[in-house]
Formats: structure tokens, sequence, C-alpha cells
């Protein structure tokens, strides 16, 4: 038979308690990383002088590309980017390419004309790559028509196009 002191006995209450607690908010904690928490509302204004809100694109699937001119792999899925556009735009999918380039709007400008980007181009102000858990560029952040985030994508090679355009299609393919 085994004798707990009165401390042994206190500190074996509290690990079993501390216990409890963790399985207790596990499920909340796996929901949220599924995706489906609300997304951070903005307000920023495109290249083209557009003011663009979260708010005003509910009803729609909305992708936010963050990316940068500088970075490799964000060049590479801009044309994945844009047939994806054109798909889907008529069932609802709305592009947003966030540029956190540093520095003038007119050199983001030029680039995103030489790349034909038909979708509309701001640049990232104060905090909001850091309120979406952009931590590496590209990041695609895919919002439904409800304003929930749905999935998050970094980096780009065929796996995460292909990912990518699958879930524009399911997404988009939603009743409102």
């Amino acid at each position: 038979m085994v004798i707990l002191s009165r401390n042994s006995f206190f500190r074996w209450c509290l690990v079993l308690c501390l216990c409890q607690g963790v399985l207790f908010l596990l499920p909340r904690c796996a929901k949220e990383e599924q995706g489906f928490r609300t997304a951070p509302g903005f307000t920023l204004k495109s290249l083209d002088g557009e003011e663009i809100t979260l708010s005003s694109l509910r009803g729609k699937t909305v992708l936010l590309d963050f990316w940068a001119t500088w970075c490799a792999p964000c060049r590479e899925s801009i044309p994945h980017l844009v047939n994806l556009y054109k798909t889907y735009q008529d069932k609802g999918l709305v592009i947003i390419g966030v540029s956190v380039d540093k520095g003038e709007a007119e050199h983001v400008r030029r680039f995103s004309k030489s790349m034909d980007i038909p979708y509309p181009i701001v640049m990232a102000s104060g905090d909001l790559d850091r309120q979406y858990g952009v931590t590496s560029l590209p990041t695609g952040i895919l919002i439904d028509r409800d304003g929930k985030i749905r999935e998050k994508f970094v980096g780009f090679n065929t796996s995460v196009a292909n990912q990518l355009t699958s879930k524009v299609a399911t997404l988009t393919a939603e009743k409102p």
C-alpha cells in the first residue's frame, strides 16, 4: 500500500485538475485551429484608389494573398491565382493581393501591371499580416461567405496549387 504525504497528495490533485482543464479546453482549440474563426476586419485602399472592406465582401468567397515582389514563390504563384480568379470570379470568388513590400506603392503597381494581375492589390498596413498569422510568403487566407477563415495556405508548389483550387471550388459551390 502506497502512503502519500500531505504535500504529495495536494500536488497529485493539482496535476489531475490541470489535466482535466486541458482536456476541457482542447476541443475549443482544435475547432479554432481548423480555421473557422471570424476573419479580422480591415479597410484598405487598392493601388487603383478603391476602398476595400472585408465586411462589404460578405456573401463572397475571399482569398487574401499575402505576397511581395521580391519573393520568388510569390511570383511563381501569380499565374495560378490569375487563372483561379478568371475561373471562379463569376461564382463569387474575390482575390485581394496584399503586398507586404516596404517602400513606394509605385514599384508594386508596375510589377502587378507587368504580371497582368486582374484582381485588386493593396499595400499591407499596420499589423494586418500579424492579425492573420502570416509568418512567411506567400500565404493565402481563404475566407468563406460568412466571413470565417476556412483555410490557410503557406508557400507555393503544385500540391498547394491543387489544394487551393479544390478548396476554392468547394467554397464557391456552397450555398449562401
